[in-house]
């Protein structure tokens, strides 16, 4: 789990530093410019998200929002207490995992925590299934989250984003023997299962 693995050093560090009082101006002035990189690329991950866009690739906007907390995390090591919002923001990143803690110990909000503590830290499982150069089926696997992948169509737009069409296909279970058979130029035939359980769709590509 690259996303727990990489909060989890973050969360370490900034702790080491809070008790080891680390006073590293250069260092802070540094994590300050590189955390206000990853926030503008977290806003902009969720104005594309909004829009059913997003960066190419299968992790891209995970690795900005997980970068973008861990540096917060950082941040909060490396600066003297205070009272002012910009303290108060940075012990808000630091202080997450213990809120989500004390939701999964209190039982009103333990299924909540639960939930937000799955989807925050647990990486899904990506598989692309290639159509031509510019469009590719796409599953995700959320583990006990979702008991089957859900399957988005993906386009290549704008040299840097990909448009993210959800839920092109709804199988019922676990998709097996999956194949894609492109028909003309702009569509596609999906087929998966076997003999009599064997079901087709066909897609409709831009």
């Amino acid at each position: 789990m690259v996303t727990l693995t990489i909060l989890t050093i973050c969360f370490l560090t900034a702790l080491s530093f809070k008790i080891k009082k680390v006073k590293w101006p250069v260092a802070l002035a540094l994590t300050w410019y590189i955390h206000l990189v990853f926030l503008f690329f977290t806003v902009i991950c969720l104005f594309l998200m909004i829009n059913g866009y997003g960066f190419k690739g299968t992790q891209t906007e995970r690795v900005f929002f997980t970068l973008y907390a861990g540096s917060g995390m950082i941040l909060y090591g490396l600066s003297k207490p205070g009272t002012d919002a910009r303290y108060a923001y940075l012990l808000l990143l630091f202080g997450f995992p213990f809120i989500l803690l004390v939701g999964l110990i209190i039982p009103p909000f333990r299924i909540f925590a639960l939930v937000a503590t799955l989807t925050l830290l647990s990486d899904s499982d990506f598989r692309r299934y290639t159509i031509d150069d510019d469009h590719a089926l796409q599953s995700k696997t959320s583990g006990i989250l979702s008991a089957t992948p859900t399957y988005s169509l993906i386009t290549d737009k704008y040299w840097f984003f990909e448009e993210i069409t959800p839920d092109v296909i709804n199988p019922k279970e676990t998709v097996k023997n999956l194949r894609l058979t492109k028909k003309g130029t702009d569509s596609v035939r999906v087929q998966w299962g076997y003999g009599p359980m064997r079901k087709d769709t066909l897609l409709v590509l831009e």
